[in-house]
C-alpha cells in the first residue's frame, strides 16, 4: 500500500512527540543551552543556519524564532517531516528553505558558507568513518565567525557500543513509563539497530583533525551538547 511509509512515519512521530513532551531525552534543558549558546555568539546580529536532520522542526523552531536568523536551510531525508517543518518554521522572520537530502550529501554540496551548522540527534546514525567525513565537510562550510553546534548521544569513555545499547535500553524500559510497552520495545529495537554513538574523545579527535576545536556545553546522561569552532591559526 502506498500509504505505509507515511503511516510508519506518523507512528514513529507520535512516539517521538511523547518522548519530547515527557522530556525523557532532556529536550527542554538541551534547547535552553542551545538557545543560550547561539544568543551569546550572535546576539541580535542575525546569522545564517544550516539545520541538518531538521525533522519536523517542532522543538527547535520556537527557540530559533526568538534568535531571529536571517537565513535558514533545513535538510532531512523524510518528505513527510519536511512538510511538517514547513508549517512549524513559519514562525521565523526569514523564509525557510527546505531540502530533501542525505546529511553528508547536503553538507558536501555547493560553496555557500553558514554562520551556524546545527544538528540534533542525527550524527550518531553515521559510521565512524562517515563521522570523520562529516567534520571535514562541516569545517569547509563554516563562515569565518561560524560554529558547529551538535546535540547527540555519546558513549561514556569506557563504554563499548554493545554496553551502551544495553545500558540505554535498560534505562528506557525502566523509566520511560509514559510510553506503552509496544512503543518502548519499538524504540529499543530502533536504537539497537541504528544508533552508533561514539565517545566524546573520539569525536573531539576527529574534529581536531578537520580543524575544529570542541567545547562541551552540557551533558545529561548520554545526551550531550558540543560546540565546535575553527582552530586558531
Amino acid at each position: 500500500m502506498t500509504n505505509q511509509p507515511t503511516d510508519a512515519f506518523f507512528a514513529a512521530w507520535r512516539t517521538y512527540r511523547k518522548i519530547v513532551d515527557t522530556n525523557y531525552m532532556f529536550h527542554r534543558e538541551i534547547g535552553e543551552r542551545v538557545e543560550e549558546t547561539l544568543r551569546a555568539a550572535f546576539g541580535d546580529e542575525g546569522f545564517s543556519i544550516l539545520d541538518l536532520g531538521c525533522g519536523d522542526a517542532s522543538v527547535f523552531a520556537p527557540r530559533l524564532a526568538r534568535l531571529r536568523p536571517n537565513r535558514y536551510v533545513g535538510v532531512d531525508l523524510s518528505e513527510t517531516a519536511l512538510g511538517l517543518a514547513a508549517e512549524n518554521l513559519k514562525v521565523l522572520a526569514c523564509p525557510a528553505e527546505l531540502r530533501r537530502e542525505d546529511l553528508l550529501a547536503a553538507i558536501g554540496a555547493g560553496e555557500e558558507r553558514f554562520d551556524v551548522i546545527h544538528t540534533s540527534f542525527a550524527v550518531h546514525h553515521l559510521s565512524t568513518e562517515q563521522k570523520a567525513e562529516f567534520f571535514r565537510r562541516a569545517a569547509a562550510r563554516l563562515s569565518e565567525r561560524g560554529l558547529l553546534l551538535m546535540t547527540d548521544v555519546m558513549r561514556e569513555e569506557d563504554e563499548t557500543l554493545p554496553l551502551y545499547h544495553a545500558h540505554y535500553v535498560e534505562w528506557l524500559r525502566r523509566d520511560w513509563s509514559e510510553l506503552t510497552l509496544e512503543e518502548r520495545e519499538t524504540t529499543c529495537a530502533h536504537l539497537v539497530e541504528n544508533d552508533m554513538p561514539e565517545s566524546f574523545s573520539l569525536l573531539q579527535a576527529q574534529a581536531r583533525a578537520a580543524g575544529l576545536e570542541a567545547e562541551p556545553i552540557a551533558a545529561f546522561r548520554w545526551h550531550k551538547v558540543v560546540r565546535f569552532t575553527p582552530s586558531a591559526g
